[in-house]
């Protein structure tokens, strides 16, 4: 299965380049950054290389430069991509010796057109390097090796600061993980260690036979509860007198009976 680096900072171009390259049956690996994509040359072996030559930093041209003086990755084929809008200098993409030029967004039958060439052209240059380097390694190989000058500047010439940092950057995003229990088991570790156990007072010691008399605290003092006031009268009340009727007879004065006043003779 033919390996596929693509090096693009839109997330867009990324999953459609992925998608498209993945349901024909291509391993593809995605990177954000070119800094990113040289350093995992070495672990992804990519046959081809398909960056963007838009992006913050090292681009497309940078990535191509490097991969065509690189005796190692000879056989890498590269594809530099830029959006419809943006300039692509021809020039540039010559003096790189880029092996094609594609525009975004990507469509997958100009995509295909454009990889599937190159895929078998780089099988072809990888078998014959490996042939070469088989070749080399003999003792007669070996000693023509050696009475021939080097045309290009060694590998380690061309890493730079910024190479430096994104492997670090690589193996710290790696190790972040197991850093991270590690850190908060110490941390946990020692807030235990300097936790304070709860003590209780020490109870006074009293000799044997002694009686202890325990003072219990006096109850609280009753407080007096203030009399409800007595309801307000009403205003403009009028005081009303209830009077009982005297029943008066006829036959009676002052309530007395007259008749009993009368003599008995008759007079």
């Amino acid at each position: 299965m033919s390996r596929i680096l693509l090096v693009d900072d839109s997330p867009h171009a990324q999953r459609m380049g992925e998608r498209i390259l993945s349901d024909e049956g291509f391993e593809v690996v995605t990177v954000t950054t070119a800094e990113s994509a040289l350093v995992r040359l070495d672990d992804v072996d990519p046959d081809i290389v398909v960056a963007d030559t838009v992006m913050p930093g090292r681009n497309g041209f940078d990535i191509c430069y490097y991969l065509k003086i690189s005796p190692r990755h000879r056989h890498v084929r590269v594809i530099l991509t830029a959006g419809v809008l943006d300039a692509l200098d021809e020039a540039q993409v010559q003096r790189v010796e880029a092996d094609g030029t594609l525009r975004k967004p990507f469509e997958a039958s100009a995509l295909l057109a454009a990889v599937r060439p190159l895929v078998e052209a780089a099988a072809t240059a990888r078998a014959q390097t490996e042939h070469a380097n088989g070749r080399e390694h003999s003792p007669a190989g070996a000693e023509a090796k050696l009475q021939r000058v080097p045309r290009i500047a060694p590998f380690v010439a061309l890493v730079d600061s910024e190479q430096v940092r994104a492997a670090v950057t690589v193996a710290l995003d790696a190790a972040m993980g197991s850093m991270v229990d590690e850190i908060s088991q110490r941390v946990m570790t020692a807030l235990a260690a300097k936790r304070p156990e709860p003590r209780l007072p020490d109870a006074p010691s009293v000799p044997a036979g002694v009686p202890v008399k325990l003072e219990l605290p006096a109850p609280p003092a009753l407080t007096e509860v203030p009399a409800a006031p007595a309801p307000a009268a009403a205003p403009n009340a009028e005081t009303v007198r209830r009077v009982t009727p005297v029943r008066v007879r006829s036959s009676s004065l002052l309530g007395l009976d007259i008749t009993s006043l009368d003599p008995p003779d008759g007079r």
